[in-house]
Parts: C-alpha cells; sequence; structure tokens
C-alpha cells in the first residue's frame, strides 16, 4: 500500500493503441468553474514515427505538438503548467497510427 499524496486533485491520464488518434479523450472535463493544468507528457512512439498534438477539447486549440521519430520517447516537464479553458477535456490527436504508441498526461485541477 502506498502512502495517500497529499493532493488529492492530481491527475494522470494514458491512452495507448495502434491507430491514429483523432481529438480522443485523455481525459474528461473537470466539472463547471475548473480547470485541468497539464505539468508532463511522455510520449512513446511506437514502429512509426508520428506528430502527436494535445489540444483544448476536442478540435479545440493546439496546446502542445511533438514529432517523434519511429521507436523513441520523450519526457516533457512543463516549467510552467499548460492550463485548459474552464470545463474542457484535454484531447489527443495524431499525425497516423503508430503500432504501440502511448502518451500519459500528468496534471491537477484547480479554478
Amino acid at each position: 500500500m502506498g502512502q495517500k499524496h497529499w493532493n488529492s486533485n492530481e491527475f494522470n491520464a494514458r491512452l495507448a493503441q495502434d491507430t491514429a488518434w483523432t481529438n480522443a479523450s485523455l481525459k474528461a472535463t473537470p466539472g463547471t468553474g475548473l480547470r485541468l493544468y497539464v505539468t508532463d507528457v511522455v510520449v512513446n512512439c511506437g514502429g512509426t514515427g508520428t506528430t502527436f498534438s494535445l489540444l483544448d477539447g476536442s478540435g479545440g486549440t493546439t496546446l502542445l505538438k511533438y514529432a517523434l521519430a519511429a521507436n523513441t520517447a520523450v519526457h516533457i516537464n512543463l516549467a510552467v503548467p499548460v492550463k485548459l479553458t474552464a470545463n474542457t477535456a484535454l484531447c489527443l490527436t495524431s499525425s497516423g497510427a503508430s503500432v504501440g504508441a502511448q502518451v500519459v498526461a500528468h496534471g491537477y485541477i484547480s479554478k
């Protein structure tokens, strides 16, 4: 059993699949008056190079875009958290399919 962390508003969201993502929900809307703040993103690219885009809602503004070569990974630690629009989901789109690709986002929920 792990020790409970002091901040119950933290989130860890993960998507993994072998097909392209189009406005896929990575983290659902937090509720009225609340926002998602993204602090870290980890992207693992599979057998095909792909460009990943984190979006402010489905089809929304691009918050972060990163291109990776095949069979590579990157951990992006954001010194200043990316703030989404209030009550908006964190979504993901990729430029194509990449077998074994996954994206993990870490952050917190606040006003």
